[in-house]
């Protein structure tokens, strides 16, 4: 079936799924964005450089997945989309996303993940509702102190970035579990760390961090504190007795 085959049968059934994943598109015809009734388009693993505006008139889309394409640009009325509840652009080249993205205040999963970020819009803060932001295998050189606003974040990945530091307010977060942060060039963590409520994973990883702070060891939920491969010269005394009570502390003793 041709690409336009299965855009006519999703007109002729009023499917409100639409998966048009490896099917080698360059770019979308304008047939696509005629059905209106979407909720779910996937479109993933194609050659797509570019999502056109006309997007914006799939106005009840509630999830988007445009993962391992070429995108290098994503149009500002992206944000238009507000019922969207999950947004994939993971595995693509885009250097930035729009800040209109903060508009989807109804997110519920956004991956950028394994593209050429060079840092993310503060409006990202907005996502009140989102439960989980990829992040990782980017260029990111810091992460803006909104993030701290995300109330319903529970898993935040950071990992292999260019992240020299992080900001304090992301012990803000009340419902945070995963913090990954491995593969970065951090050099300390804040203090504030120790106000987490909830964390049970902080990974550290391949970093530049001379010390940690001992506040870590108030974070009565911790189970997992990875650091290997940081330059750690000592351990505080009361992070080492959490080790021995339900904490997995991995370093370079």
């Amino acid at each position: 079936m041709t690409l336009l085959e299965r855009i006519e049968n999703a007109r002729t059934t009023k499917d409100t799924t639409l998966d048009l994943s490896n099917q080698g598109i360059r770019l979308l015809p304008p047939q696509l964005f005629e059905l209106t009734w979407l909720e779910e388009l996937v479109l993933d693993g194609n050659l797509l450089v570019e999502i056109p505006d006309e997007i914006c008139e799939l106005t009840k889309l509630r999830r988007l997945s445009v993962s391992e394409n070429d995108l290098m640009v994503v149009p500002e009325n992206l944000g238009d989309l507000v019922k969207l509840e999950t947004l994939y652009l993971g595995y693509n080249s885009l250097s930035e996303v729009p800040e209109s993205l903060g508009n989807l205040v109804n997110l519920v999963k956004l991956n950028v993940a394994g593209n050429d970020m060079l840092d993310v819009p503060e409006s990202l803060g907005n996502l009140t509702k989102l439960v989980k932001l990829s992040l990782h295998d980017n260029l990111l050189q810091s992460i803006p102190a909104t993030f701290g606003k995300m109330s319903s974040l529970q898993e935040l990945l950071l990992d292999n970035n260019e992240l020299k530091s992080i900001p304090a307010e992301l012990a803000q977060l009340p419902k945070l579990e995963e913090l990954m942060l491995s593969g970065n060039h951090l050099t300390a963590i804040p203090s504030e760390f120790g106000g987490f409520q909830v964390l049970t994973e902080l990974v550290l990883d391949e970093n530049n961090i001379i010390e940690i702070p001992e506040s870590l060891a108030q974070v009565a939920t911790l189970r997992v504190l990875s650091m290997a491969g940081n330059p750690l010269s000592v351990i505080p005394p009361k992070l080492l007795e959490r080790g021995g009570n339900g904490l997995q502390i991995t370093w370079d003793k």
